[in-house]
């Protein structure tokens, strides 16, 4: 073989044997040996430094793709959008770290040339050849390496760099890059379309005709869309679209992924519509914003999850599979759409250019806007008087907020649902905190024992039944209206022995559960805000604990045994149920309760059946718990009684029998007479019924006291209703405090500047001022601003139907109604310690609670 067809380095070492004939054999061996350990150092770091190179090269090919890739995303498809927007940053950070990697490389080459010069100097010293050999080919071992020691070990972000760098190179990778970008006008009209299809799921929820029956040749979906795709335009239609529209853009925007933002929604839109379908078709009521406490571990999750049968099974079955592939289907879309962020955005480098600021903006802003428009517009549903509330009234919004049930009908399920999630009850008290309530805890404590100096019962130990009588109310009060025949001669002959008088309602035609709510609590609508149409509704299930004067009764006994209710209807209407409870009630016996409330009968008359359970009836469950708690020697109780006779509508079911069609004069229209008529013998039949309840009690030998009073005036005095002048007169009803034989205070009777006019969060310390009984420092408070202020009220007239109004109307002892600006110095403490008080119950931290301000004293 030739020499120039020989390998360069063997021809090197040839020339070496040629000048080493020249000199000794010794030296000639020992320097053929070193050069040849030389020449192999020399062509192992060559080879490192080539892979160095080529590395080098990798990193500057990688710098170069992402320099080219973040001028402009949309300048060249193939080029710019291999990754998406959002790791562009990332990349830039890479290029960096690339940067470094080449000044690394810098000083490793330097190194290196080190290292050769030392070789050579070892030429010179034969005896340290071998050492130097070994060194040499640990120092190759390590620049062979990718990651060599004098770069510093392992490093993972250049590891995968470079296979980021071959998987980009593949041809999968080539024909995955050009996969769509989805634009923006298709996730409009995404977005259009699952709302409408959500909207129809909703209303499919509440309608009660349409279940869904496996034993159809149509599917699931296909029964949903079918039964509720011509509501779409009615009032409920429209409103929840336009609510279902704001959830959907908060999904989005705070989650700022498209497809992961329509699972989360569509989820949602899923599973809460398949719970109202059940909890509707079970109770006529939809999800609501109390039910959602089983997130916690309680408040009303087992009042949905409970109610999951046999016979709703199906819907079940059939619509956790039709979610779960919905949310399948929205994740595998995220991946194929190139587009992964909704908004662009650039956190590591937010002004590196005007598409980042603007872009980091829209990121920030889009979350903001979208909360703060659907919280706007839920608090906006519950103040009448918000631009809001004045743009959906256009659209036909009607609240009917004393029936969840009937609201979602009309407004639709989801417009229900906000218009419950963010009430304002009251302002904000200025310097509230725990001092204050002590200032006022210690001023009704000293007033409460100078009140308790001159008494000497205790009030729980008499059984106390309050009757709140359905639209029990004179009708010869109302202006324009008269019969020649008294309706009420057994309660109106009470006035003559036991405190009775005129009770102040805040509603007409509605609102029973306010009234309720004042007797029970002793707090006033009248200190509320306007927009707060329903505490039992909008505030009671927010409250982590609640006082009621049935507590007291609790305490005495120590069991909750000692409160009982009835309510001969449904326990859903103003969510009685979970309220009660809260108060602290061992059992709401109602119609659908279980066990069910006992006698519940209705009245047949000669022209038709009533459809209410009648005051007879719901008397003689009452009388029978007495019986049995007095024969079996238990505590005395407390007894709330809500009667539905005399409930709207009106019809004419006696007949002939009706005298008061002959006895009425009223100088009303034909069609109205007939309707007062109507109520008129209503109202007899709960007169009659009442003397006979009164007289059974009086027969125990137990102390008991009854509390009777009408929560409201029937909606039905429509000529009444049209001269403002009559508002007064539409908002009083009558009342009564009764004790019977067994009780010391039988025939006592008030004065009649304490018992003339009153409102119901009175009745408690007017109870405990007839059986002469010792107070509580709360109950000391309301006996003081019953005396000067009589009676109080926020009153609403609206043509029997209820609405929402500020003004507050206060009543003397003669029942004229009172200036503010002259209440005397002692009025305006009493009511602003009354407020104060109303505040740290309903809104604060209940402070008073813990200081004894409800407490009875000791025996």
């Amino acid at each position: 073989m030739r020499d120039s067809e020989q390998p360069k380095s063997t021809s090197r070492r040839i020339d070496d044997d040629d000048r080493d004939a020249d000199t000794g054999g010794d030296v000639k061996d020992a320097a053929a040996s070193d050069a040849v350990d030389v020449e192999i150092i020399d062509l192992d770091a060559e080879d490192a430094a080539d892979d160095e190179a080529n590395a080098a090269d990798d990193d500057v090919e990688e710098v170069t793709i992402v320099d080219a890739e973040t001028p402009d995303d949309d300048a060249n498809d193939e080029a710019s959008e291999a990754n998406a927007d959002d790791d562009a940053d990332e990349q830039s950070e890479q290029a960096d770290a690339a940067a470094k990697h080449d000044d690394s490389k810098d000083v490793v080459a330097d190194a290196d040339a080190k290292g050769d010069t030392s070789a050579k100097d070892a030429e010179d010293s034969a005896h340290d050849g071998s050492d130097r050999s070994d060194k040499s080919d640990e120092s190759a071992d390590a620049a062979s390496t990718d990651d060599g020691s004098a770069r510093g070990g392992f490093h993972p972000i250049r590891t995968v760099k470079r296979q980021w760098k071959r998987f980009t190179d593949t041809k999968f990778y080539q024909v995955w890059n050009k996969r769509p970008k989805f634009s923006y006008g298709a996730y409009l009209c995404v977005m259009f379309s699952l709302v409408l299809v959500a909207d129809m799921m909703l209303l499919w929820s509440i309608d009660t005709k349409h279940m869904y029956d496996p034993q159809l040749e149509h599917s699931f979906f296909r029964q949903i869309l079918d039964s509720s795709y011509h509501s779409l335009s009615s009032t409920a239609g429209i409103l929840n679209f336009f609510a279902l529209a704001m959830v959907y853009l908060v999904c989005v925007t705070v989650i700022n992924r498209f497809w992961v933002g329509t699972a989360v929604f569509g989820a949602l839109a899923g599973v809460y519509a398949f719970a109202c379908k059940i909890k509707y078709a079970m109770r006529t009521e939809p999800i609501l914003p109390s039910d959602l406490g089983f997130l916690g571990g309680g408040g009303g999750g087992d009042n949905v999850a409970s109610f999951v049968t046999d016979e709703y099974r199906p819907i079940i079955d059939h619509g956790v599979p039709l979610i779960v592939w919905f949310v399948v289907v929205c994740i595998v879309l995220q991946f194929l759409d190139r587009r992964r962020a909704f908004i662009h955005c650039s956190w590591l480098h937010p002004i590196r250019n005007m598409k980042n600021v603007f872009g980091n903006i829209c990121r920030v802003a889009a979350p903001v806007l979208s909360i703060w428009l659907i919280v706007s517009y839920a608090g906006g549903l519950s103040s009448a008087h918000s631009s809001i509330r004045e743009f959906v009234n256009e659209i036909g919004y009607s609240p009917i907020i004393w029936n969840v049930g009937d609201d979602a009908r009309a407004n639709g399920a989801a417009t229900t649902f906000l218009s419950l999630t963010r009430v304002k009850a009251m302002e904000e008290e200025p310097g509230y905190d725990e001092a204050m309530m002590r200032t006022i805890n210690d001023r009704y404590a000293k007033q409460a024992k100078a009140i308790n100096a001159e008494r000497d019962a205790t009030l729980t130990d008499t059984t106390v039944i309050n009757v709140l009588s359905e639209t029990f109310s004179d009708p010869n009060r109302v202006p324009g209206v008269h019969f020649n025949v008294d309706p009420m001669p057994n309660v109106r002959a009470l006035g003559d022995t036991t405190t009775s008088g005129l009770m102040l309602s805040p509603g007409y035609g509605g609102g029973t559960a306010n009234i309720e709510f004042q007797q029970m609590t002793g707090l006033s609508m009248a200190n509320f805000n306007g927009s707060l149409l329903s505490p039992y509704q909008q505030l009671l299930p927010t409250r982590p604990e609640v006082f009621s004067f049935n507590q007291m009764w609790n305490d005495a006994c120590g069991s909750d045994s000692c409160s009982v209710a009835f309510h001969p209807f449904l326990q859903r209407f103003y969510l009685r149920n979970a309220n009660y409870r809260k108060f602290g009630f061992s059992h709401l016996y109602t119609l659908d309760s279980n066990p069910k409330i006992k006698y519940a009968g209705t009245y047949e008359g000669k022209s038709g059946k009533s459809g209410n359970v009648t005051d007879e009836q719901a008397y003689r469950n009452v009388v029978d718990e007495v019986k049995k708690n007095a024969s079996a020697d238990k505590p005395a109780q407390f007894i709330e009684l809500v009667t539905m006779q005399n409930h709207a509508p009106y019809p004419g079911i006696y007949g002939d029998e009706n005298e008061f069609f002959a006895a009425n004069e009223s100088e009303v229209p034909d069609g109205e007479k007939g309707v007062i008529a109507n109520y008129a013998k209503g109202l007899q039949r709960t007169d009659e019924a009442t003397r006979q309840f009164l007289d059974e009690l009086d027969a125990i030998d137990k102390p008991i006291t009854v509390v009777f009073y009408g929560d409201h005036l029937p909606g039905i005095y429509t000529t009444a209703v049209d001269d403002p002048k009559n508002s007064l007169a539409l908002h009083e009803t009558d009342y009564f405090i009764w004790s019977n034989k067994a009780s010391a205070a039988r025939d006592v009777q008030l004065p009649a500047a304490d018992a003339a006019y009153s409102s119901s969060n009175y009745f408690m310390a007017q109870t405990a001022q007839q059986l002469n009984a010792r107070v509580s420092p709360y109950l000391a408070l309301l006996t003081e601003l019953h005396k000067e202020i009589p009676a109080l009220s926020r009153a609403v007239t609206n043509g029997g139907t209820w609405s929402a109004d500020a003004s507050i109307t206060y009543l003397d002892a003669e029942g004229k109604e009172m200036d503010p600006k002259h209440f005397s110095k002692k009025a305006k403490q009493l009511l602003n310690d009354y407020r104060v008080v109303q505040y740290d119950m309903m809104m604060g931290r209940n402070y008073l609670r813990g200081m004894g301000f409800m407490d009875l004293p000791k025996r």
